[in-house]
């Protein structure tokens, strides 16, 4: 997997992710920190060390059960996920909440493609010359809150990895093919221009798109190319 991304800043802020990229393309982390900047990059250590293991068959030892509905490879998705949030709350908000984490984990395995997911960015797939089409998407807290005048508020996740001991984790895997793109887009505006564009393989493009709807509405955005098949 190749993926090249950008943020869009506005006077309201949404914070920058930690970005990793496993030498071989075979996995990608992205995870965004509300409050300590180095909790996103401790993420995406962890997870990174975990799935690596697994990957490489290392015996690693887990509180977490493998559920049976699940591939192996969403199951190492999830319960590194778990692992993670366990280490980030028992450091940082057991009794106080410091830091909150979004991520998003994708495995990529011939034309298995495995995500988990806590948070934004939101997960999209764009088949040749087909519009795109959602895999995993949340709700921020922000646009529950605009009101009917559809407002434009500072970002605020709904849900974030670290800030309690249980973990709600959209996890599974779906098909991929030579060609398909995957879109990743953080932000609480859905502009239509995200859904009718026949350029989301084309980041400039697409950005341009969403600040011409909509100037006032920070987001960061991210397109995966497939490799390796």
């Amino acid at each position: 997997m190749r993926l090249v991304e950008r943020s869009y800043s506005t006077k309201l802020h949404r914070p920058r992710p930690a970005i990793y990229t496993e030498p071989d393309g075979s996995f990608v982390i992205i995870s965004t920190s509300w409050g300590n900047p180095e909790d996103g990059q401790k993420v995406n250590d962890d997870i990174a060390k975990y799935i690596q293991a697994a990957k490489a068959d290392v015996e690693v030892t887990s509180p977490f059960e493998f559920l049976t509905a699940l591939t192996n490879e969403a199951n190492y998705l999830r319960i590194a996920s778990l692992i993670s949030n366990e280490q980030i709350y028992r450091s940082a908000n057991k009794n106080e909440y410091i830091s909150g984490v979004e991520t998003l984990v994708l495995l990529h395995k011939g034309s298995q493609m495995a995500y988990a997911q806590v948070g934004a960015p939101h997960l999209l797939i764009q088949k040749p010359g087909r519009p795109l089409a959602p895999v995993a998407i949340g709700y921020e807290a922000s646009l529950e809150m605009s009101g009917v005048e559809n407002q434009i508020l500072a970002p605020l996740p709904q849900t974030m990895l670290g800030i309690d001991a249980s973990l709600n984790i959209r996890c599974g895997d779906f098909h991929v093919d030579e060609g398909d793109r995957l879109v990743l887009y953080a932000g609480s505006f859905w502009p239509d221009s995200l859904w009718t564009s026949s350029q989301a393989n084309n980041l400039q493009q697409l950005t341009q798109k969403m600040v011409q709807q909509n100037p006032e509405a920070p987001f960061w955005l991210g397109v995966v190319d497939l490799e390796n098949f």
